[in-house]
């Protein structure tokens, strides 16, 4: 292994970007904080997102040690998602990267953020859920 792809696997940033490489990462993490969920309710939240992609990405989250999945023996099988210590220790980045996004959307366009719902994504939803967030906590750093 050459030099550079040590100090990539030691980089913060570097290791960061790679845990969270993958177009709906921060959506799948964001849906399994709100509460454990089962996989075809998952694939119902994100319709966009194809079964292959979605599976393959739990699979990466699980490696990565951000998502734990718990497969119940029963008939019919059941499997749910939840978040680990370590996945929920990034809700308060997703809740930064959330509030970063709204500021540039405001400063960037002419977007109210109506646009977000037109494309079915729940942006207003997560806005909502970030300001009751931020009151709950007295604007406080989570």
């Amino acid at each position: 292994m050459s030099e550079i792809e040590n100090a990539a696997k030691s980089c913060p940033v570097s290791v960061t970007q790679n845990i969270l490489m993958g177009k709906w990462k921060l959506a799948i993490l964001w849906v399994i904080s709100q509460k454990t969920r089962r996989f075809n309710e998952l694939q119902r939240l994100m319709p966009k997102v194809s079964r292959g992609v979605l599976t393959q990405q739990l699979r990466e989250l699980e490696r990565d040690r951000l998502v734990h999945r718990e497969v119940y023996r029963e008939v019919p099988p059941k499997v749910e998602y939840s978040l680990t210590e370590i996945g929920k220790s990034f809700i308060p980045v997703m809740m930064k990267i959330m509030e970063w996004g709204i500021g540039y959307i405001k400063e960037t366009t002419n977007c109210n953020m109506g646009i977000c719902l037109s494309n079915k994504f729940s942006c207003i939803k997560c806005y909502e859920m970030m300001e009751a967030s931020m009151r709950e906590g007295g604007n406080q750093e989570p």
